[in-house]
């Protein structure tokens, strides 16, 4: 791979004519302006921020520092990204697998809410892994790697996290009191080596993949389970507010308060039934490695997104990564996409480099533009180091390829 290094500076000729680049690149390149811009700005607006800050400070000390003038504690500041995203994910007990994926959203800008039911086999790129399920995500790296495989997937960063077992579903099912739940069909379960059964208990039936079902029909129960249950609340939601924070414990395995989290259903069940979106992820059965998986293609899901979480939230264009571990730690992988994910970036390659003798990261792009070190030294920002350097070889898979050195080791 013929390479060469950059420079920290860059000649002040510009060239004539620059290749053309993607929508990844011009979307970054934007952002890397609006950010040079704003670092230039401050300079100039020093002066005139420190006197309201002496100015909010003096105020403070007279209204007694801290509180609001009506006495209520100041709170921070909101974020940019006006969507809540919660990622309920159920498992079983005693197998400690994942069975099913639901990413429950609220668009408070628009006030809408969403529920997205995900097949636990749909089909990803595993940081430091490569294509694998979601399921078997969770089954090598637990919870940190299935959470940051499914924002590799949805392009949406998810801010808490359900672990909802299912004897979990069982306490808080109880709490929410009977649903009249239209099922799609039965589910037969074996019963002995020739015998079947069907099952009708709620939670069995949100757990269970019959006999004759796959991940979508699994799906199908859980789409009827959350029409019910908005159906049943809608006219008296504090009810369904009081079941979610009564059962507290079934919610313990999370990283929100029960509390929290009954705000968020509440929320979604206080909205008109138009401004609910209650779906499954489109996918399509594929197979991979002799398994039977689930895809999605970009289109589709953008599309998707763009209708149930809102366009705040919907993936843009990121820019498409190749990860190479370079020195040999398993892991690494995860490591450098959990400081990349979220940020504008989505892994689509990860495995490993040539050898394991790599000291020094790097940080490989294939354009020399401007457009393209902004991307490079947007990424060498975000994971905390790297040498930029550019490729002779034409890419058309990936924006970036980093290869992990062992100089990364040191940052984790």
């Amino acid at each position: 791979m013929p390479l060469r290094g950059r420079h920290s500076g860059r000649s002040a000729k510009k060239k004539e004519e620059e290749p053309r680049l993607g929508p990844r690149m011009e979307a970054l390149k934007h952002r890397k302006r609006v950010r040079l811009v704003k670092e230039t700005s401050v300079a100039m607006v020093v002066g005139a921020i420190l006197l309201l800050v002496v100015t909010a400070l003096i105020w403070n000390a007279a209204e007694n520092a801290g509180d609001e003038p009506d006495g209520r504690p100041r709170t921070a500041g909101t974020t940019e990204d006006p969507v809540d995203a919660t990622l309920f994910i159920g498992t079983r007990e005693r197998a400690d697998d994942v069975v099913w994926l639901a990413l429950v959203t609220m668009d408070h800008s628009e006030d809408r809410g969403a529920v997205i039911y995900i097949p636990a086999h749909t089909a990803v790129e595993v940081p430091g892994r490569g294509l694998q399920s979601l399921a078997d995500a969770y089954d090598t790296g637990k919870m940190p790697l299935l959470l940051t495989s499914a924002e590799n997937l949805l392009g949406i960063e998810i801010d808490h996290h359900v672990e909802l077992s299912d004897n979990a579903a069982k306490v808080l099912l109880e709490r929410t009191g009977s649903l009249s739940i239209d099922v799609p069909g039965e589910v037969s379960v074996k019963l002995g080596e020739s015998a079947a059964r069907v099952i009708f208990d709620e939670g069995q039936q949100l757990y269970t993949v019959g006999l004759e079902g796959s991940d979508e029909e699994l799906g199908g129960r859980h789409l009827a389970f959350w029409d019910a249950l908005f159906e049943t609340y809608e006219e008296e939601p504090a009810k369904l507010v009081n079941a979610f924070e009564g059962a507290g414990a079934a919610l313990a395995t999370s990283d929100a308060e029960p509390a929290d989290i009954a705000a968020l259903i509440g929320d979604i069940v206080r909205l008109p039934g138009h401004d609910r979106s209650i779906a499954l992820l489109p996918v399509q059965q594929v197979s991979v490695g002799g398994s039977e998986l689930y895809a999605t293609t970009d289109d589709e899901l953008v599309a998707f997104l763009e209708d149930t979480v809102g366009e705040a939230s919907a993936p843009g264009n990121e820019i498409r990564v190749q990860v190479l571990n370079g020195n040999g730690r398993p892991g690494i992988g995860q490591a450098v996409a959990e400081r990349l994910i979220g940020h504008g970036f989505e892994v689509v390659i990860s495995s490993n480099a040539p050898n394991f003798d790599y000291e020094k990261t790097l940080i490989i792009t294939y354009e020399d533009t401007e457009r393209a070190d902004a991307i490079a030294e947007e990424a060498r920002e975000l994971i905390g180091l790297g040498e930029v350097q550019i490729s002779a070889n034409e890419q058309g898979i990936v924006d970036l390829t980093i290869v992990v050195g062992k100089d990364f080791l040191r940052t984790l």
